[in-house]
């Protein structure tokens, strides 16, 4: 608006003068009219310049929505909070399953395979072994460690294999280890380690010295480095229970109420019979040897009462005539 203003004020004072000019004095040539016009247009462009440079006064309602927008919830969107810390758990399994006897085995050797064809970085079995008779009661068990994916899609085939075999899952559980402080620790720990390791280097091939001195940092060094070693041992392990989660597996075959060892204990009596019997009369003979040097002692013993006893009656009797 000033721009407009000033221009039309310039153009009201031109005509102005140009009236008075023309009144009193002989026209311009057109070459000073034409410079006048120039100075005009020069002097507009520069104030609508001057005008578009300036910020447009935002009205009172477009403040209080700004004011609005920025709220506390909306500081707390746009600010990044800190990254939460980085958790390192161990996964341990254990799942119970009970199947028939007869189809105990064939489940457990499939499972079995099942770890050894998916490869040692994959799966890898830490014991298996299985005890008891197919006709009549089996058990067995199978420890093993494995990538989580891979053990999720395991465990759900358990499950699928024990109620193919007419088994069932007898019981599941699910434990866990937090290694989020020792791992953490023992990364740092490992980094003062290697730079300790490191400076002791650096001493020893800097600075020479006396040869006690030289040996004394060596010694140094060569202990450093081997806590730096089981360090880096102990870290591998723990991340490797992290990486791969443990699972125990029980088979336990069903209770059967009649089986060939039912009657067994019968068959042994019958069979036994004679054995039983000349195994008596050896207990029989056995006692008769054992006793015999103690009976032989004790008749002798009572005889020589009864002689006692004897005299002592004798010598009773004869008191009285005397």
């Amino acid at each position: 608006m000033r721009a407009l203003i000033f221009a039309a004020a310039l153009a009201l004072a031109a005509c102005s003068r140009g009236g008075e000019m023309e009144a009193s004095a002989p026209p311009p040539p057109p070459m000073a009219a034409h410079s006048a016009d120039m100075a005009v247009t020069e002097a507009y462009a520069g104030e609508a310049a001057n005008a578009a440079a300036q910020p447009e006064p935002s009205p009172a309602g477009a403040e209080r929505g700004a004011i609005e927008v920025e709220t506390e919830e909306g500081r707390r969107q746009a600010t990044p909070g800190p990254a939460a810390p980085a958790m390192f758990l161990a996964y341990s399994y254990a799942m119970g399953i009970e199947t028939p006897a007869n189809r105990l085995i064939a489940v457990m050797d499939a499972h079995t395979a099942a770890c050894r064809e998916a490869g040692p970085q994959v799966c890898q079995i830490i014991s298996a072994g299985r005890d008891g008779d197919a006709d009549t009661y089996l058990t067995g068990t199978l420890n093993l460690r494995a990538e989580p994916r891979w053990l999720a899609t395991f465990m759900a085939r358990i499950a699928a294999d024990a109620e193919q075999a007419r088994g069932r899952v007898r019981s599941t559980s699910t434990s866990t280890e937090d290694l989020t402080r020792a791992i953490i620790d023992t990364e740092a720990r490992l980094r003062a380690m290697t730079t300790l390791r490191d400076r002791l280097q650096n001493l020893l091939a800097s600075r020479p010295g006396r040869l006690s001195d030289l040996l004394d940092v060596e010694r140094e060094l060569a202990r450093v480095q081997g806590e730096l070693d089981s360090t880096r041992s102990n870290l591998a392990a723990m991340r490797a229970r992290v990486d791969m989660s443990a699972l125990s597996v029980n088979y336990q075959s069903e209770p059967r109420s009649v089986t060939t060892s039912t009657f067994e204990p019968l068959g042994q009596a019958f069979a036994n019979f004679l054995r039983n019997v000349v195994g008596g009369i050896a207990a029989i003979v056995t006692l008769i040897a054992v006793a015999l040097p103690w009976l032989i002692v004790v008749i002798l013993a009572l005889w020589g009462l009864r002689a006692v006893w004897r005299m002592r009656r004798a010598r009773r009797a004869a008191a009285p005539d005397a």
